[in-house]
């Protein structure tokens, strides 16, 4: 199953799940809450994007336990985010982004822009 989200408010996923993707973008602000201290699976290399002015919150369902989100293999790209109690892990590269914020409790997560991908390098 793939998620997508691109409205406002607030989305929880509770229990543990596995997902073949996970899109959370938009002009908005929103949340996505992911149940602690379970673990989410993504099966594919998902994005969360927010804007400026319309950060997405990332958080667990309890504060102070983190919720565990994981994928295998490449790269979670990331931006515009408040991220607290969340746990990236997997194998793939979770990047938060350069305008992100480190809230606390967040372990696995890389608060700079994903690397050019050789493919963008090799057609532009």
């Amino acid at each position: 199953m793939t998620v997508t989200s691109g409205g406002s408010g607030i989305l929880t996923i509770n229990g543990s799940g596995t997902f073949t993707g996970l899109a959370i973008s938009g002009t908005r602000t929103k949340s996505i809450k992911f149940d602690a201290p379970k673990t989410t699976t993504i099966t594919t290399p998902t994005f969360f994007s927010g804007v400026s002015g319309g950060v997405i919150t990332i958080a667990s369902t309890t504060a102070s336990t983190a919720a565990t989100i994981s994928c295998a293999s490449g790269t979670v790209s990331s931006d515009y985010l408040s991220l607290q109690d969340s746990t990236a892990t997997g194998g793939a590269s979770f990047y938060a982004g350069a305008n992100s914020t480190d809230v606390s409790g967040n372990t696995g997560w890389v608060f700079t822009a994903p690397p050019a991908s050789n493919f963008f390098l090799m057609f532009n």
